[in-house]
């Protein structure tokens, strides 16, 4: 079971996240907050089925093949069928297709702000280290940022997205710098290098981040002047704009808004969102709790 769960998990062309229960207990224990898609179990097990939510489908994993095959039947699974075949298997029972479950679990986040000291930064990377499926990717678009790359990984980023070159995610791969708790692509050596990148060229990137598959959170610390075209931040699925209370960060808060309106960006209006962001730092139990009351629930 453990092996199963390790090797799913491990699987990057494969967009499932596998828990294991080691007894009854512990399952019942966790489906009275939380939900499961589907539950895995051997068919010899007995199982209080009315402690199972209606919503969670069963699949038992069975010692006989499955007629005579290894592909799944109904809700019966062979047991010693390879583990990337119990993957797809599971996908196809449940009616979802690889690439439109990537599609649900990924999120894509613009952190921008007029005003200065509102915790844009530290927004940024705290929705990176909340992503606990896949994980997160922190990419540093600030004008000026208070790290650098030797390698100006970032500026080599951009040129192989306007190139549209498949050796995007191979150099990615190589490249990114993981942290204990997220990861980092890179960050800007110059703002100029980011006015390269126009519209198309931003929701290219974000759908090779997509397909890639390998974060689930993908977020932007970015800079206003980095954007040659606000239009740009209709690419991602969120755009978080951090505020003050005081007057004058309420007035260049409410003048970013009428430009967007006037540009007539009807769909990045609505998926901006104003958050007061805590004094705190980046994992610390207030921010985890903020990022949890503010955004999990638009998931």
């Amino acid at each position: 079971m453990i092996s199963l769960m390790n090797h799913i998990n491990s699987d990057r062309d494969n967009p499932l996240f596998a828990l294991a229960f080691s007894s009854e207990g512990e399952l019942y224990g966790y489906l009275e907050t939380k939900t499961l898609d589907v539950l895995l179990m051997d068919e010899n097990i007995p199982l209080d089925e009315s402690k199972v939510p209606v919503a969670c489908r069963m699949i038992f994993m069975t010692r006989d093949r499955v007629d005579g095959s290894e592909e799944i039947s109904h809700n019966r699974i062979f047991k010693y069928s390879r583990v990337r075949n119990i993957s797809s298997e599971i996908l196809r029972y449940m009616n979802i297709d690889d690439t439109d479950r990537r599609r649900k679990l990924f999120r894509s986040y613009a952190v921008i702000s007029p005003i200065g000291r509102c915790g844009k930064t530290n927004l940024a990377v705290s929705l990176c280290m909340n992503d606990e499926v896949r994980g997160g990717l922190y990419v540093g678009m600030e004008e000026y940022s208070a790290f650098h790359d030797h390698e100006d990984v970032l500026a080599n980023v951009i040129y192989l997205v306007k190139q549209r070159s498949p050796d995007l995610t191979g150099y990615m791969e190589q490249n990114i710098v993981e942290l204990e708790e997220y990861s980092v692509l890179g960050y800007l050596g110059s703002y100029i290098d980011a006015l390269e990148l126009d519209t198309e060229d931003m929701v290219w990137l974000i759908d090779e981040f997509r397909r890639w598959g390998r974060y689930t959170t993908v977020v932007f610390d970015m800079g206003q002047a980095v954007l040659k075209d606000l239009a740009i931040l209709g690419a991602f699925d969120e755009i978080m704009v951090p505020a003050l209370k005081d007057e004058l960060s309420q007035d260049k808060l409410g003048m970013f808004e009428r430009v967007l309106e006037r540009r007539e960006l009807g769909k990045i209006a609505r998926r901006r969102h104003r958050l007061n962001v805590p004094l705190a730092v980046p994992g610390s139990a207030e921010m985890l709790r903020f990022i949890e009351s503010e955004i999990g629930s638009r998931r």
